[in-house]
């Protein structure tokens, strides 16, 4: 059988293998940040629960698992473990006691400085090999791609926002 005949079938629509290539992108870019996040005694899991914190601000663990896009489950799980480390705290909305909100402490803002500086040079690798103009380009096709899978308007203009997200009322410590 001809090498082009054993070939037929295993190349993918352009729709997938984009898929696909974002998928392996992310996974060899996670693997690299995992291990820099590490050596400041963070999961990536915990790394993206500041992060997140730090771009939208003090959140309910409901709008926090939507903004970050995290699993609930081990989203709670890397709060509560903040929580114990100091870095994150727990309090209510002065505006409604009821709702329980969660932001960053000085200290989760501050190692969360030391591992921007420590993880850029991993983020400017992963663009090397692009132009400015293609990095530009590839930020507004991702943006048009992640826009197409947000239907809330609300959300979907702040997830795909660079600016800060709205400011939060004032809360009370839990």
């Amino acid at each position: 059988m001809s090498e082009q005949k054993q070939g037929e079938g295993r190349g993918l629509p352009l729709p997938t293998y984009v898929s696909y290539l974002m998928y392996q992108t992310e996974q060899h870019r996670r693997a690299l940040a995992a291990d820099c996040i590490a050596q400041h005694g963070l999961s990536f899991a915990k790394w993206v629960a500041l992060a997140s914190l730090s771009r939208f601000g003090e959140c309910s663990m409901t709008r926090l698992a939507r903004l970050s896009a995290a699993d609930r489950t081990t989203l709670t799980r890397s709060i509560d473990g903040l929580i114990r480390d100091g870095l994150v705290e727990r309090g209510t909305q002065a505006s409604d006691r009821r709702k329980v909100v969660v932001r960053l402490t000085p200290e989760g803002q501050e190692i969360l400085g030391r591992i921007r500086e420590d993880i850029h040079p991993i983020n400017q690798e992963v663009c090397a090999e692009l132009t400015h103009e293609e990095q530009t380009n590839l930020a507004t096709y991702l943006q048009k791609i992640l826009g197409g899978l947000i239907t809330e308007p609300e959300w979907k203009h702040e997830v795909l926002s660079f600016g800060p997200g709205p400011v939060e009322p004032s809360w009370d410590r839990g």
